[in-house]
């Protein structure tokens, strides 16, 4: 499978965040309600603990998939391993095996992932 290509930010708060890796692995099955989790290594050891922020957009720029993941100081590997649709909750009232297929139809149309940090 591809790995999911990362588009730099607009906005950089750290110099820390500007060392980010150019895309994310997916990790085939291992998923958590229909989306893969994504790991990754930084350039180089981040310098202070990191809160990291990650939007998933289609080929129109629309977020669908987001999620976040901590960074430990002097750590260099990124996983993110609780990523949700976003606006999955709409489909509340379906079962839950609908809602792992819906949730794989909305990653199946992934085109780039935008990492930046959380304060």
């Amino acid at each position: 499978m591809q790995p999911l290509v990362l588009r730099s930010a607009v906005a950089r708060h750290t110099a820390a965040v500007a060392a980010l890796p150019q895309a994310l692995t997916i990790e085939d099955g291992n998923d958590r309600d229909g989306i893969p989790a994504l790991t990754g290594e930084l350039p180089r050891s981040a310098s202070r603990p990191l809160r990291l922020v990650l939007r998933v957009h289609n080929a129109a720029g629309v977020p669908i998939v987001a999620g976040e993941t901590r960074v430990d100081a002097g750590a260099t590997r990124i996983e993110f391993r609780d990523l949700r649709a976003l606006g999955i909750e709409a489909y509340a009232h379906v079962p839950a095996e609908e809602r792992v297929r819906i949730a794989r139809r909305i990653w199946s149309r992934r085109a780039y992932g935008v990492i930046e940090s959380g304060a």
